[in-house]
């Protein structure tokens, strides 16, 4: 029973961030201008504008492939690496720049980064739990041929 639920919390997590992150990377890919105008604002924050292209089309694919299941902790790690940076380079100092007098500063950088942060664990725990057996990766056994890769051989 344990493994069930567990199984169908993974799906969840999976369609919900999936949901979330395609229209976003739909957006920047297939939006005016194409990820290169989504790319060509990042150097002013300080990021290479080249990790726009990924970003773009790690929401977009990416969360495609969480849907299905398929290469679920790469797509995860892709995606807490891009929704972090959204966070926490580009959200944040808005966030904090709302903050008006008397105001509990951490309520309201928490408040303006909400959805970020939900991504961000949802991501986090997709990739350290995996895609669950309701998926592709447990149909094709990818997380048992990945670590088969990496155990030693006697």
């Amino acid at each position: 029973m344990r493994q069930i639920c567990s199984d169908v919390a993974a799906l969840v997590l999976r369609i919900a961030a999936g949901l979330i992150f395609i229209p976003h990377g739909w957006a920047k890919v297939f939006g005016e201008g194409g990820p290169g105008a989504f790319a060509a604002g990042l150097p002013d924050l300080g990021i290479p504008a080249f990790l726009g292209y990924i970003a773009a089309y790690a929401e977009l694919f990416g969360g495609a492939l969480l849907i299905l299941g398929l290469l679920t902790r790469l797509d995860a790690f892709l995606l807490a690496c891009t929704i972090g940076v959204a966070a926490f380079v580009v959200k944040l100092p808005d966030a904090l720049y709302e903050v008006q007098p008397g105001q509990i500063k951490l309520f309201v950088v928490v408040r303006g980064l909400e959805i970020e942060l939900a991504l961000l664990a949802i991501a986090i725990a997709l990739l350290l739990t995996g895609a669950g057996r309701i998926s592709l990766d447990g149909l094709l056994r990818v997380d048992e041929r990945v670590a088969s890769l990496f155990r030693r051989k006697k």
